[in-house]
Formats: C-alpha cells, sequence, structure tokens
C-alpha cells in the first residue's frame, strides 16, 4: 500500500535497467524466433523476423560501451537478419541456427568466439553496409544497378524480330519432308543390315521439291548434296564417315529454326564440303600402317579357316566382317564393300564346294587378292579413292556363282552384275 502522505498514482521505482531489459528484449526475441521457425515464409513468420530485428537493435542500445564483443554479434545479426527480411539473402536453415546461437548470447557474459564470424560470413558478399549510430543498418546499394540499366536499355534493339525469310505456304513442303526424312532416317538407323534406303531417297526427292518451292540457294544446295551422297546406298553400303555426315545434316534440318538462322548459308557449305568430301586431307601413314599389320591378322585367320574340311564358312563371315570393322574408319570404302559382300556370299555356299576345287581356288584367290591390296595400302600405293583390283571383281563373281559350272556364261554375268563395281566410293 502506498504510504501516508504519498499520491496514489506516483510511478514505481525502475528496477535495474540492464537485467530487466535483458530478460525482457530475450523473451522478444524468442517469441519471434518461435515464429520465424514455425512459418518463415508466411506473415507469422515475417512479424517475427520484424520482432527479431527490434529485440537484436534495442540489445544494442542498452549495451555499455565495455561490452564491444557482445555489440559486434549483435550488430552482425541485425545485419543478417534484415537482409533476409529485405529478399537479400534467402532464408537458409543455417541462418536459422545462427538465429538460435545469438538467443543463448543474450544471456551469456562471455560470448562464443566464432559466432561473430558465422554471422559476417554470409555478409560478405553484400556491399558493406554503413551503421547508423542505433546500430541500425542501412539497406546497400545494389552492386549490378549500372549493369542493369544498361541491358534493359538494350533490350528493345535486341529482342526485336526480324522478317522472316519463307512464308508458311513456302516451307509446308520442305517441313513435310524434313519430317518424312527423320522417320525414314530412324529406322534405317535402327537395323542397318535392313535399311530401307529406297524410302530415304523417296524422301530426299521430296526435300528437293520443298528447296525448289523455298527459292533459295543455301536450302536447294543441300538437298543436291544429300541426293548426290546417297546415290549408291540401295547397292552399296555406307561407310562409318558417311553415315556420321548424314546423322549431322539431319540433326540440323530438324532444328526448328534451320531455315531462319542466321548462319544458314554458312552452316550449309560445312555439311555440303563433308558430304561432297572436299574436307578430306592427306592420309595418315601411320593409321594405314596400322590397319594393314590388323587386316593382315585377319587374313590369316582366314586361310586358317580356310584350311578346316571343309572350309569354316562362319569363321570367314566373321573375319570379314571384321574387316569391313577395320576398313570403314579409314574411308577404304572399296575394300569395305567388298569385305561386306564376301560376308554375305560365304555362309551360303556347298561346303563341300568350297572344299574342292573349283571352289577351293576360287576362294583362295580372293583372300590372296585382298592380301596384296592390303599390301598396297601399307605401301601407301592405294588411298580410300582408288580403283580396286579387277582381278577382285572376278573372284567376287565366281564366288557368287557358287557351285554352278564355270561355263555357265549365263550365271557367270549375273553374278558379275552384282559384284563389287570397279570404281567405289562412299
Amino acid at each position: 500500500m502506498p504510504s501516508p502522505g504519498s499520491p496514489a498514482d506516483a510511478p514505481p521505482v525502475p528496477a535495474p535497467a540492464d537485467g530487466l531489459a535483458g530478460a525482457n528484449l530475450r523473451a522478444v526475441y524468442q517469441k519471434g524466433l518461435l515464429a520465424w521457425l514455425k512459418t518463415p515464409e508466411e506473415a507469422t513468420g515475417e512479424a517475427g523476423l520484424e520482432g527479431m530485428l527490434r529485440a537484436l537493435k534495442a540489445r544494442c542500445a542498452i549495451l555499455p560501451p565495455e561490452k564491444t564483443d557482445k555489440t559486434a554479434i549483435f550488430v552482425a545479426a541485425s545485419a543478417l537478419f534484415g537482409a533476409i527480411r529485405d529478399k537479400r539473402l534467402l532464408p537458409l536453415p543455417a541462418y536459422r541456427r545462427l538465429a538460435a546461437r545469438v538467443e543463448q548470447a543474450f544471456k551469456k557474459d562471455a560470448p562464443d568466439t566464432a559466432l561473430l564470424a558465422a554471422l559476417e560470413a554470409p555478409l560478405r558478399q553484400l556491399v558493406a553496409p554503413v551503421a547508423d549510430s542505433a546500430g541500425a543498418i542501412a539497406p546497400p546499394r545494389n552492386p549490378l544497378a549500372a549493369t542493369l540499366e544498361a541491358t534493359h536499355a538494350i533490350l528493345p534493339w535486341v529482342a526485336r524480330p526480324r522478317d522472316p525469310r519463307f512464308s508458311m505456304s513456302q516451307r509446308a513442303l520442305w517441313d513435310n519432308a524434313v519430317e518424312a526424312l527423320g522417320l525414314a532416317w530412324s529406322d534405317c538407323r535402327a537395323a542397318p543390315d535392313k535399311a530401307d534406303w529406297p524410302r530415304l531417297r523417296h524422301a530426299l526427292f521430296k526435300l528437293l521439291d520443298g528447296a525448289l518451292a523455298l527459292a533459295h540457294a543455301a536450302p536447294l544446295r543441300l538437298a543436291e548434296a544429300l541426293a548426290a551422297a546417297t546415290d549408291t546406298l540401295e547397292t552399296t553400303p555406307p561407310t562409318a564417315r558417311l553415315l556420321t555426315t548424314l546423322e549431322a545434316a539431319l540433326e540440323l534440318l530438324r532444328e526448328k529454326d534451320f531455315l531462319e538462322h542466321e548462319a544458314l548459308v554458312s552452316r550449309v557449305e560445312q555439311l555440303v564440303a563433308r558430304l561432297a568430301r572436299h574436307d578430306e586431307g592427306p592420309r595418315s601413314r601411320p593409321l594405314d600402317a596400322l590397319f594393314a599389320r590388323e587386316a593382315k591378322e585377319e587374313i590369316g585367320q582366314m586361310r586358317h579357316a580356310q584350311s578346316a574340311v571343309p572350309p569354316d564358312r562362319a569363321a570367314l563371315a566373321q573375319s570379314a566382317r571384321h574387316l569391313r570393322q577395320l576398313a570403314e574408319p579409314l574411308d577404304l570404302a572399296p575394300l569395305a564393300w567388298a569385305a561386306f559382300r564376301f560376308a554375305q556370299i560365304v555362309p551360303t555356299l556347298d561346303p563341300l564346294w568350297l572344299d574342292r576345287a573349283p571352289g577351293y581356288d576360287i576362294l583362295q584367290g580372293w583372300i590372296d587378292c585382298v592380301e596384296r591390296w592390303i599390301q598396297a595400302i601399307d605401301a601407301g600405293r592405294a588411298s580410300a579413292t582408288s580403283t580396286p583390283p579387277v582381278e577382285l571383281a572376278h573372284w567376287q563373281a565366281r564366288l557368287q556363282a557358287g557351285d554352278r559350272a564355270p561355263g555357265n556364261a549365263a550365271a557367270f554375268l549375273d553374278a558379275e552384275s552384282d559384284c563389287l563395281p570397279l570404281a567405289a566410293g562412299d
């Protein structure tokens, strides 16, 4: 009760400022921390973050000057959470753990020595703030402001649309042909041994019609180069080099902006050069020597399979396939084609016919001829485009004739019409 003679509404005697204010501020901080931890992205969490900031700034104001370590901790904490409030830092879980450590610093006389460094670490990526006398942190200057202004100024020029080269009516035939070409190519690549090359060629003819409708030199030149490169696909298997070039060309054709691309002409020039083999450089002698060494091993395997009784047709065909795989990467198209046809023909022949004359002699002649050709490549006297030996076409034709009588001229001519062409390329 009030003492006699004293007014009833006299203010009470204040408690010690440091202890009471510290306890109250810690309670405010704890409430704000719990609200932020529960709903950091919602309105309640944002209000809790504001309460935390008010408690931190008030704490900085009541601390005596000699407690510089604690003041620095609360100033850094205020700057960190202010940056989170201003959306300049993401509210990472690590920052919420720091907030809990700050709450412990309210009641400790000896603060955690690592806490100040942990609070300042995320602030180093921001522009150094300027603190006022009360410990408040001024909003930093945006370091990208000048760049953003310049970008905003040039965007209208960069985004200005360019008039299309071709109308929708002009592109109708071209787009349909490209779609059909892509489907045909996918089927051919899925089953190379049973590829439907006539379907691909038909799609290329449609592409030529579409290029004529565009009335532009670059698409027309590319369509003509594709047609020329695939001219012999129905009779001659493609080399690895041609398959890679066709894959690159069709990949570009399927791009939506191929016809409208600024580099259309230069792209077409590069593809045409690759399709026409104009970019072929001199042959590598080390690669040719390595090919000859491995090819001679396959020839040795073929001679070993021939010496079996009866000759091992499966082993002969397997060695021929290996020989083709060795020849294709080096663009030795004629040799690859000869090995391919040999691997197709031999498994269909009568083993008894191969075990005696004339089948044995024909098989021996084919192997000897290919071995001499490999030796010529090793010596630098043959290349990818050189004409294969005429003798090889003779042995291939007789091998194709099989066990039919050599005197049967009609059979011999029929076989010779399906043999290796004298000048083959990819």
